[in-house]
C-alpha cells in the first residue's frame, strides 16, 4: 500500500509538470491564432469592406477559432445590440487570453468600427507588431521552460518518493 501511495505521488507530481509544460506551448498556440486573427480583419476591413458585426460573424463560423474563447464570447445573442467597443472590452474581460495578449488587443476595441479604414487598417498593423514581440518573447523561453517544469515534476515526484520511504 505504501509503495503504491509513492508511486501515485510520483506520477502526479510528474504530471503536474508536463501539464504545465503543455500551457506554455499552448500560450504560444494562442498567440499565433491572435495573430491569424488580426491578419484576417485587416484582410476582410481592407478588401471586402466589411463592418465589425459581419467581420466576427463570420470569424465565429470559422474552424481555425472555434477554441479562440474571444471570438465566442463577441458573438453572443445580443451581439447587434451593444457598441463593438463594449462587446470587445467585455470578451476580453471573460476570454482566458494570457494578459500581455490582452493588453495588446485591449486598444484595438476602442478603434474597430469607430473610425475610418486606413485608421482601422493602422491600430491592426500596430497590434499584429506588438502581438510578433509579444510571440518571440514566449517562443524565446517556452523551450526552457517546458523542460523546466517537466523536470521539476519529475524530481518532485522522486523527492516526495524518497520522503515517504
Amino acid at each position: 500500500m505504501k509503495l503504491s501511495g509513492m508511486i501515485l505521488l510520483f506520477v502526479c507530481c510528474a504530471g503536474i509538470g508536463s501539464y504545465s509544460a503543455l500551457q506554455v506551448r499552448h500560450q504560444i498556440r494562442i498567440y499565433q491564432k491572435l495573430l491569424l486573427l488580426l491578419q484576417d480583419c485587416m484582410t476582410y476591413i481592407r478588401y471586402q469592406h466589411m463592418t465589425v458585426y459581419e467581420i466576427f460573424s463570420i470569424l465565429a463560423e470559422c474552424p481555425a477559432y472555434r477554441h479562440l474563447d474571444l471570438i465566442q464570447y463577441m458573438c453572443q445573442e445580443d451581439f447587434y445590440q451593444h457598441p463593438p467597443e463594449y462587446l470587445w472590452n467585455q470578451a476580453l474581460r471573460e476570454s482566458r487570453l494570457p494578459d500581455e495578449a490582452k493588453r495588446i488587443l485591449r486598444n484595438l476595441g476602442s478603434e474597430l468600427g469607430k473610425s475610418d479604414m486606413q485608421s482601422q487598417i493602422a491600430v491592426l498593423m500596430l497590434c499584429q507588431s506588438q502581438m510578433q514581440q509579444a510571440l518571440a518573447s514566449c517562443e524565446a523561453g517556452s523551450e526552457k521552460k517546458s523542460r523546466l517544469y517537466q523536470s521539476l515534476g519529475w524530481l518532485g515526484g522522486a523527492m516526495l518518493a524518497v520522503l515517504f520511504l
